[in-house]
């Protein structure tokens, strides 16, 4: 993983691959600050970022918003605990979803800016979206109109044929992993659980990584998934936006796998008169 006659060195005994500064992501082996204690996964600094506070935390580490001492530059500082930085398959799935975003350049998909590794942990800086997720719209009672929804389905098509194209399936297209920023420009995130063409599978055969609402059959099924399960997720999202709910809601797999094949959604136009 992360190969690209990437150069290598060790800082504190630990491995270390590095790149030059450029347009393209980069890895910072410099330092990572203050490492408080695993649990809290407090930190100084990471790379040439200052840390100015805690984004949010995940099942495999914790976001920061940071800032470059040099540049000024802002950026979200994805971490893997250190726990879960000492276990093979946590590493690779983390080193995965790095290697994805490098294939990545567009402007509905948040960029990656570079990566790191030090004491222990593995992170990268990614691009910080001044704005709110669509989901957090969605939760404040905000009703998409089918014209806004329509630019917003749009922009999702040009990010997923980007990453198509690349062979890359996103896997888990849903309103919190869409982005709006501050101009109306909607941002991809989270390729956490992407699957790469062509590669050895992370995930294997009959297991099931999604999230329940917006997961294609094939994929709720554990089957093998192509292009079209992100379509399908899409739908389920342009859905949401227009009547507030997903098309079907469950809490567990099996009663998901029961609706999807004996329940029919509810027509969009009941839920939303204003749809042609």
């Amino acid at each position: 993983m992360l190969r690209r006659q990437d150069k290598h060195w060790k800082v504190n005994s630990a491995p270390i691959r590095i790149g030059r500064r450029g347009p393209d992501a980069f890895f910072w082996g410099q330092r990572v600050g203050k490492v408080l204690g695993d649990r809290g996964m407090e930190l100084d600094c990471l790379g040439p970022y200052q840390l100015v506070r805690k984004l949010g935390r995940g099942g495999m580490g914790v976001v920061y918003e940071g800032v470059d001492v040099e540049t000024g530059q802002r950026a979200a500082l994805k971490v893997l605990s250190a726990p879960l930085s000492e276990d093979q398959d946590f590493r690779i799935r983390f080193e995965t979803e790095i290697e994805t975003l490098r294939r990545l350049k567009h402007p509905n998909i948040v960029r990656l800016f570079g990566f790191g590794q030090q004491e222990g942990l593995l992170f990268y800086a990614m691009e910080l979206v001044d704005g709110p997720s669509l989901e957090a719209e969605l939760r404040r009672g905000r009703r998409f109109g089918w014209q806004e929804a329509a630019q917003i389905g749009l922009q999702i098509c040009r990010g997923l044929r980007h990453a198509h194209d690349r062979g890359i399936i996103h896997r888990d297209l849903k309103p919190g992993n869409l982005l709006l920023a501050a101009d109306g420009t909607v941002k991809l995130a989270d390729f956490g659980i992407a699957q790469l063409f062509g590669r050895t599978r992370v995930t294997a055969v009959g297991s099931v990584v999604g999230t329940l609402d917006y997961m294609a059959p094939e994929q709720a099924q554990g089957s093998l998934v192509d292009a079209r399960a992100d379509l399908y997720s899409l739908g389920a999202v342009l859905y949401t936006l227009l009547s507030g709910r997903p098309p079907l809601h469950a809490k567990t797999l099996s009663e998901m796998l029961e609706k999807l094949y004996r329940t029919r959604p509810e027509p969009i136009r009941r839920l939303a008169p204003e749809v042609p």
